[in-house]
């Protein structure tokens, strides 16, 4: 039987924004707190601030506004989230004092949260069902080619040409880019829902179900574990990396972890499809484990650069299947919430971890904050079994 067709232009331009509006998120991410304190004279706990805040943004954007997605349309809501995006970029280039900064930072959490909600929820709608696994891990490629990219380009800029400015310009001008490729969208709506079902009213959710997508949490909470051992590589690394003398390899272990996640995301995919999630997450979570084992004890850049390997495999691949399978069970109709619900895990995730393992590393020091992670690692294995992984076996 021939396969239903894959790639439409739509979906080449999500992928293009998404890339775009994640290159520019990852541009200012990676130097905005050495922004703070170069600009600001603010203290490096403060200066820390500028993450803590867009999080925060973030979080409550996807809590609050991931409903008004479906409301509003996929297509409009990318449109207002890449709106908000370049003009939070643009802003940037003005000259403020740091409160001032810190708003703007709250509205490049509402566009980015928007808009990376309402891309996913394009991406489900552009994709044949049958194919959601290969298509889904395409889509979210983007971001993890962003997050290699991003950073590299804005220490680039910074050290080539002294300060920020051309930094931001740049940032702008790619979100600016996103913003007017929305137009050559072209995104079919959801399905709605009958409002009567054998003479009884659609139910309309209350409570914390009007703000979350509540089918999505069990498997969300998988990448909420996941997450949370991402966070502590992020933040930690490099102080790791130092402390073991690994500098050289630490400056390539991002690359590694992108590279892995580039080369990854579309043969998992295709599996997926074929297959089912049980076929491929039970491993790609196994070799999370084996990442941070390995970073627990790495005592040279190999080992180094090997973790990265198995980490970004793990994480990657993770990622891209829970979003497979949120997309693909969803409501048509609530695909916005679902999403955003996705987000938000990643988020918490993202969040909470530099906060535990930060309090936790002067205790029992670096090498032992690792088995820590793996130990959490193993436990969303567990996790992922008992809320979907045994109800989704396959003969």
């Amino acid at each position: 039987m021939q396969q239903p067709k894959l790639w439409s232009r739509s979906l080449i331009v999500l992928m293009g924004i998404n890339f775009c509006s994640a290159l520019s998120f990852y541009l200012v991410m990676v130097k905005i707190t050495q922004f703070a304190i170069d600009t600001y004279a603010v203290s490096s706990s403060v200066a820390g601030l500028t993450i803590s805040v867009y999080v925060i943004s973030a979080l409550f954007s996807r809590m609050f506004f991931g409903g008004k997605i479906d409301e509003w349309g996929v297509k409009r809501s990318i449109l207002i989230g890449s709106a908000v995006n370049a003009v939070a970029m643009a802003l940037y280039l003005v000259p403020m004092g740091f409160v001032p900064l810190m708003l703007v930072r709250v509205v490049h959490g509402f566009g980015f949260a928007v808009m990376s909600g309402a891309a996913a929820s394009g991406a489900a709608l552009v994709l044949p069902p049958e194919r959601y696994g290969e298509g889904i891990g395409y889509f979210s490629m983007m971001q993890a080619l962003a997050t290699g990219i991003g950073p590299f380009v804005a220490i680039l800029l910074t050290s080539t040409f002294g300060g920020y400015t051309h930094m931001f310009a740049f940032a702008a001008a790619v979100a600016m880019l996103a913003l007017v490729s929305v137009p050559l969208l072209k995104i079919p709506s959801a399905a709605k829902p009958a409002k009567h079902i054998d003479g009884a009213r659609q139910v309309r959710h209350h409570g914390i179900g009007s703000l979350i997508q509540l089918s999505v949490v069990p498997i969300a909470s998988v990448l909420f574990l996941v997450y949370i051992g991402y966070a502590g590589i992020l933040s930690f690394m490099a102080a790791y990396a130092t402390e073991r003398g690994l500098d050289a390899a630490a400056g390539l272990y991002f690359v590694v972890y992108a590279l892995v996640v580039l080369v990854s995301r579309p043969p998992v995919g295709r599996r997926v499809d074929r297959l089912g999630e049980n076929s491929t997450i039970y491993a790609c979570l196994a070799s999370l484990v084996v990442g941070f084992v390995i970073l627990a004890f790495a005592v040279n850049g190999a080992m180094l650069l090997v973790s990265a390997a198995f980490v970004g495999f793990g994480i990657g691949a993770t990622q891209s299947i829970v979003q497979a399978v949120i997309a693909r069970d969803a409501p048509p109709d609530e695909l916005g919430k679902a999403n955003s619900t996705f987000f938000m895990s990643m988020d918490l995730g993202s969040g909470i971890g530099p906060v535990v393992i930060g309090a936790i590393i002067p205790v029992i020091g670096y090498s032992a904050s690792y088995l820590v992670l793996a130990a959490v690692a193993a436990c969303a294995i567990g996790v992922y079994h008992l809320v979907h992984g045994r109800a989704h076996r396959r003969a």
